[in-house]
């Protein structure tokens, strides 16, 4: 790169106090109100989080840093389309909290998966899900931890104090799961960094360590409560920095008119393509109906997000949480579209990949901060903290999940025998774990080569879709029974997976907008390579450097099923969650197909009832298979007992005022 370090003391005071901050919240919340002391506590945040800083855990779970370098850079190389995704994108929780959601709260799981084996009556299709959501959920967690590391090795450098500072606070996960003293583990460990750091620099591994020690470390103290509002405060150093880089940067260039105008001459703005060919990698309606399917699978099963959807106090604040999503989706892809619009206004005339200023896609906007704001003191720390905070918010999240789902899937029932003091200790290990896990396949995903955006939706599509399917078959279809769902999600992971892993090999002809290097002194050959990029979590299939060469291939040539390798990758979780459900009918069907009356009213999703609902403006308080709230909130683990006295006496009563009054009239429970 042509402009060397130029991290200050502000930047690095604005970079430490985000870490502390963040380390801070996971103290204070392994010791206010006694700690987690039990795991209801430490996963389910005791179900007393109010909407907000729900809505906003939420949010920063599903955009990691990933979206923040990835959207500009998308719009950097190929145009403005990408923000129609906002369409589409903003549906998904809507989907979440009006049919998904509710199902989920009334039965108050901890693991989403729980819910697979009260429908299905079978242990295997719980534990399919659970795999499968796992692998997802691990490699998915190397790839954030990935992604702000690559770019970040490449623009600037950490001086050791710093790392000390912040690699010390191992410590404190260190002391929380073993006897050692806590002044052993400072000494050793401040110790071992003090002699590295002293002789090494900043490379991307230091940087991947960093986040996911900091992650492990507010994660394993603080619970689900030290995420959620760690996320919250993450969140808003991510607005902050980014609102903070585009005005700035804008300002500098004239103006967003000017930007606009820059934009629109390099064929930058383009926001309808309605060609209905689903071979074309982004149109209007791979954007909006595409896309509506790979926000799916995080806004409706995750685990995340079931999570804390369920630990909400009530279901109407829990609903809200999800339905603010869809405006805080807007405000975020929008902000990062406009970076991407800043950053080819700024090098409209002289491409840093071109010229091979920096290697890859996702080093474009660190490379703008330091290039053009850096000699801004403190600028630099911001929006380094802004990156870090969109990879902690992510990571946190998915470790809180991932030992949610580990005990309640698989250990609870062996270790059935534990007290809830040692519950803890084991949920709280598996956090330590999988922080150890993430770390280790960061470094697997970086010798796989290619945008870290690339990789996500090709994870996403390939693990996601099934799992949604799989609901759906649950949910959905009454009929369906656990062999049918279990051939069902096995197929339609196999699909994906075919889907994704042919697209690699193949890789389909997709050409990005061209750029120039005519008002730049050129410091290297261009050699004209392609390269594919997009944003988490719309992903390109084909993974490779910047630098790398193939020969891709024409749509037009594919035969046979090969065709299918040239479709948008945005089809591709769609047509997932369509082989799962098809193959999941027809197997029910053949296998002998599920009495609709053994299946609970609680496991169905009411579609067209909540639809009515929604229509009506009616909240579900209304309908009798909603859960009562405020014993959701007084005894969440026995709020089936108290609604069913409730019910019971509701209906005794019915048939008393009934009799007396010459009807017969019952309550009656709608069907789905």
């Amino acid at each position: 790169m042509a402009t060397e370090n130029v991290f200050s003391v502000p930047d690095y005071i604005v970079f430490a106090a985000m870490l502390l901050v963040s380390a801070g919240i996971g103290v204070y919340y392994a010791c206010a109100g006694g700690g987690q002391k039990s795991t209801r506590a430490f996963l389910m945040a005791d179900n007393s989080m109010s909407f907000l800083p729900l809505s906003l855990s939420v949010l920063a779970s599903f955009f990691s840093a990933s979206t923040l370098l990835g959207t500009p850079a998308e719009i950097y190389q190929y145009g403005s389309m990408y923000w129609m995704s906002i369409i589409g994108a903003c549906l998904a929780p809507v989907t979440g909290a009006l049919l998904f959601g509710p199902m989920f709260f009334s039965i108050k799981v901890v693991s989403v998966f729980q819910y697979l084996e009260l429908r299905f009556h079978s242990k295997s299709v719980r534990l399919f899900g659970a795999f499968i959501f796992l692998l997802r959920t691990s490699i998915g967690m190397g790839i954030v931890l990935f992604g702000p590391s690559t770019a970040l090795s490449a623009v600037t450098g950490f001086p050791e104090w710093v790392v000390i500072v912040l690699v010390s606070s191992l410590f404190c996960v260190l002391f929380s799961v073993t006897g050692f003293p806590e002044w052993v583990v400072i000494v050793l460990v401040s110790s071992l960094f003090c002699v590295l750091f002293s002789v090494t620099g900043f490379p991307e591994w230091v940087v991947i360590v960093l986040v996911g020690a900091v992650c492990t470390f507010y994660t394993t103290l603080g619970g689900l409560k030290a995420v959620v509002w760690t996320d919250v405060f993450q969140t808003a150093v991510m607005l902050v920095g980014m609102l903070t880089v585009l005005i700035k940067a804008s300002y500098d260039l004239g103006g967003m008119s000017n930007v606009w105008q820059t934009c629109y001459h390099g064929d930058r703005i383009d926001f309808f393509d309605f060609n209905p060919d689903p071979r074309i990698r982004h149109t209007f309606w791979t954007l909006t109906v595409g896309i509506f399917f790979v926000w799916l699978p995080p806004y409706t099963v995750d685990q995340q997000m079931v999570q804390r959807f369920s630990s909400a106090r009530s279901l109407r604040e829990a609903k809200l949480a999800l339905l603010l999503n869809a405006p805080g989706m807007l405000i975020i892809i929008t902000l990062c579209s406009l970076t991407g619009l800043v950053l080819y206004a700024r090098y409209a005339d002289c491409d840093p990949l071109t010229n091979k200023e920096i290697e890859n896609p996702n080093q474009l906007l660190p490379y703008f901060v330091v290039d053009v704001l850096g000699h801004l003191k403190g600028m630099s720390g911001l929006f380094v903290a802004s990156l870090f905070s969109g990879a902690l918010s992510s990571v946190s999240s998915m470790m809180n999940s991932l030992s949610a789902v580990t005990w309640e899937d698989f250990l609870k029932i062996r270790l059935s025998h534990f007290s809830d003091r040692k519950a803890v200790l084991v949920t709280k290990l598996l956090v330590l774990l999988y922080g150890c896990l993430g770390v280790g396949l960061a470094f697997l995903v970086k010798e796989l080569g290619g945008t870290v955006l690339q990789a996500s939706l090709t994870l996403n599509g390939a693990a996601g879709a099934p799992l949604v399917g799989l609901f759906i078959l649950g949910a959905c279809f009454t009929t369906t029974n656990w062999i049918g769902a279990l051939t069902g999600a096995i197929s339609g992971l196999g699909f994906s997976l075919w889907l994704s892993v042919g697209a690699y090999v193949t890789r389909p002809l997709n050409f990005k907008l061209p750029a120039s290097i005519e008002g730049c002194n050129v410091t290297g050959n261009a050699t004209g390579d392609i390269v594919t990029t997009t944003s988490f979590p719309v992903t390109s299939t084909t993974m490779m450097t910047y630098n790398s060469t193939y020969s891709p291939s024409d749509p037009d040539q594919l035969e046979g099923v090969e065709n299918l390798y040239g479709l948008s990758y945005l089809w591709f979780s769609g047509l997932g969650i369509l082989v799962t459900v098809i193959v999941g009918l027809v197997v029910s069907l053949a296998t002998g197909r599920t009495d609709e009356a053994d299946v609970k009213e609680e496991y169905q999703l009411h579609l067209f009832q909540r639809l009515r609902d929604c229509l009506l403006c009616r909240d579900d308080s209304d309908s009798n298979y909603a859960v009562t709230d405020e014993c959701a909130l007084d005894n969440p683990e026995k709020v089936f007992t108290l609604e069913v006295t409730v019910t019971d006496q509701e209906a005794s009563t019915s048939q008393v005022n009934g009799s007396a009054s010459g009807t017969n009239e019952t309550p009656v429970l709608p069907k789905a």
